[in-house]
């Protein structure tokens, strides 16, 4: 019941104010920083927790710096006091600032900010995300970006969103509210990638983090969504042969299997190494290559699909996939069709995104 009606208002940061900063001389002197923060309340941009037992304090503070608007401001504490919402468990909480005398310009500072979710390519990946948010119910995160409360960052790659996260962390003081969500780029099972080591520097410097488990954000578009990508009849049949091959895949296949390019070979003349020269599929233009980096993850595959295979499903899947979730056709159960926890991970991911926000 709790969580049904958090996922309905959305997450937000929780603030507690410590009611010495509404008092006397304290609350002199930090006037227009407590006013700043109450904006942020007003605006819906955070939550403010407060405790029953000092909404009389904080109405003297109103009746004193802003008595125009002090009903108004009173009204608001009043409800963050009745929230009862407001003292659930962490686990169910985007996050908890506790404001301090000593931290208080810092956090007005760190609160200010939208939160920063940094991705490689941010047309595909937030197509992506926004995708699975509906699809798993979790449509705060996009509220928090429609509301301007979350921002996307274009990295440009993984080179470029590394060093933005970094740099964007080093402007948040206290509350560090930036998230960097990377493909893993694993050729197979449990692969430690070069990808790992960036996003380690990103939490190293005080960001969340998120590498995907399987290959690339493709690779958790289910199968179903894949069936109605071919609009033209002569693209169908072409497209019925390669779902039948992908299908034949272990999930551990699928998830490390190039969903966008396949088993397509760059060129015949550059394979100097005779292991890794292309094979011929028999029709002029087509051949294969699967990459000795996979380990022999396809060593079981029948050479027909790999074939097949070759072609990838092309590079248009997120948008192809955003519009079939927006169209009711995709239910979370395809997603658990992927296996090997994708389904748990992606709410992990969102998670942890709620954490910035």
């Amino acid at each position: 019941m709790l969580w049904q009606m958090l996922k309905r208002i959305g997450l937000k940061m929780r603030v507690e104010i410590p009611v010495e900063l509404f008092r006397d001389q304290e609350g002199n002197e930090n006037t227009e920083l407590v006013l700043k923060l109450i904006r942020f309340f007003r605006e819906a941009r955070h939550e403010w927790v407060l405790s029953p037992r000092d909404v009389d304090a904080v109405r003297d503070f109103f009746l004193h710096h802003v008595p125009t608007f002090a009903q108004v401001y009173l009204l608001l504490a009043q409800k963050a006091s009745g929230k009862s919402y407001a003292w659930a468990p962490s686990g169910l909480s985007s996050g908890v600032v506790r404001v301090s005398r000593e931290t208080l310009q810092n956090d007005v500072s760190d609160l200010e900010r939208p939160a920063l979710l940094v991705v490689e390519n941010a047309s595909y990946d937030w197509q992506m995300i926004e995708a699975l948010a509906h699809l798993l119910g979790c449509d705060d995160i996009v509220l928090a970006k429609d509301e301007n409360r979350l921002e996307i960052y274009n990295g440009g790659g993984k080179d470029g969103a590394t060093r933005h996260a970094v740099e964007q962390l080093e402007k948040f003081t206290r509350t560090k509210r930036v998230i960097l969500v990377i493909d893993s780029d694993r050729f197979h099972p449990g692969e430690q990638t070069d990808n790992h080591e960036k996003a380690n520097a990103v939490e190293r410097a005080g960001g969340y983090i998120h590498v995907l488990a399987f290959r690339e954000m493709e690779n958790y578009i289910p199968n179903r969504v894949l069936a109605r990508q071919a609009k033209r009849s002569s693209a169908q049949a072409g497209m019925a042969k390669r779902l039948e091959s992908l299908k034949k895949l272990t999930m551990d296949q699928r998830a490390h299997f190039d969903m966008k390019y396949g088993f397509r070979a760059k060129s015949i003349r550059k394979a100097a190494d005779p292991k890794k020269k292309p094979r011929h599929p028999g029709s002029v233009g087509r051949t294969f290559q699967v990459s000795p980096q996979h380990r022999g993850l396809y060593d079981d595959v029948h050479e027909r699909d790999l074939i097949v295979l070759s072609e990838g499903f092309g590079t248009d899947l997120p948008g192809l996939f955003f519009q079939e979730v927006r169209a009711g056709g995709i239910s979370e159960g395809d997603l658990d069709g992927l296996g090997l926890g994708a389904t748990q991970e992606l709410r992990s991911m969102f998670g942890k995104i709620r954490k910035v926000i």
